[in-house]
């Protein structure tokens, strides 16, 4: 997720049970060149692997010398992007763009594989618009027979960006033709969630992406789920305050005060969703600056409460 899974984050989604996590998507060139941004955005530590770094493009030779670069950075799995939906990557071909081109999808495989010791995977949606089945699933079966590590299906078109609903019966499709291991993607946001998408589906494992934004309590709640059938109970607006300030202080020892001010702006956002209030934080949060504003706007959070869903209140019955 762009702008999202930094180190920071991942860390906090490791303690939290999260088994593999991935860096944001990188460009293939500004990989190979080296520019100092991306290779902020690829910053890595000890203890932070498993670690997928994704990277999106559509030449086969800088794909290539981008997985070389991703491999000694410290990439455990070199990710393939081609599911980006924003105008700016498909414009350039990338992402989705390049599910209407199968071909070249296969020229990018056989370049990158061959290339580096490490698993190579493929993210993709399903299909660019309704009614590409045809080249979206030739897709999967040239990766499978190219040698990926695996397939992660986000159950959506381009078309649809992030709107509707993922769709499982097109995940089950791929699962069907593919002989790799299939991971589904697409509104995972409870442990329900996660065990329907596997039912449904067929898959092998899930991916959580937008579900743990300001949650990471969900890999846990999907781990217990798919084992018991149970549910813990949600978090406390004390626990989620903790998780915050915990999340600041990560920020503040890899990035810096000035930094981790700024980068904190969207977590609060992610974390005070729901509480009462939460506009009122949200608005505060846009504008912290120091350290001590961000404590007192946590302080002034962990005085908030939840309402809890109907939804919820039913699963946790």
């Amino acid at each position: 997720m762009a702008g999202c899974t930094d180190l920071a984050y991942r860390k906090i989604a490791r303690r939290f049970g999260c088994q593999i996590a991935f860096t944001e998507m990188v460009k293939d060139r500004p990989v190979v060149q080296g520019n100092p941004k991306t290779l902020d955005m690829l910053r890595t530590a000890e203890w932070d692997h498993p670690l997928g770094m994704q990277v999106v493009g559509r030449d086969e030779n800088l794909m290539r010398e981008a997985a070389k670069r991703l491999e000694s950075l410290g990439a455990d799995v070199i990710d393939i992007n081609l599911g980006c939906p924003v105008p700016k990557v498909v414009n350039d071909g990338c992402g989705a763009a390049l599910l209407r081109e199968p071909e070249q999808v296969g020229r990018i495989l056989d370049a990158m594989i061959p290339a580096v010791k490490v698993p190579v995977t493929i993210k993709m949606r399903t299909g660019f618009d309704e009614g590409d089945d045809d080249r979206f699933l030739e897709i999967v079966k040239i990766a499978s027979g190219c040698g990926v590590g695996a397939i992660t299906v986000h159950g959506r078109t381009r078309k649809q960006m992030y709107k509707g609903f993922s769709n499982h019966e097109a995940i089950r499709a791929v699962k069907e033709v593919a002989g790799v291991p299939v991971i589904g993607n697409g509104d995972i946001r409870s442990g329900a969630d996660a065990k329907k998408m596997i039912e449904d589906t067929g898959c092998d494992g899930v991916m959580l992406a937008r579900g743990a934004l300001g949650n990471p309590w969900i890999y846990r709640e999907v781990e217990q789920y798919l084992e018991t059938g149970t549910l813990p109970p949600p978090p406390t607006v004390a626990e989620k305050a903790a998780v915050l300030r915990e999340h600041f202080a990560v920020q503040r020892e890899i990035y810096g005060d000035d930094l981790a001010c700024n980068l904190i702006r969207r977590v609060i956002h992610w974390f005070v969703k729901g509480a009462s209030g939460s506009a009122a934080l949200r608005e505060k949060g846009n504008h912290v600056a120091t350290p001590e504003q961000v404590d007192a706007l946590v302080r002034e959070f962990e005085g908030s409460h939840y309402e809890v869903s109907a939804k919820d209140a039913k699963l946790r019955a």
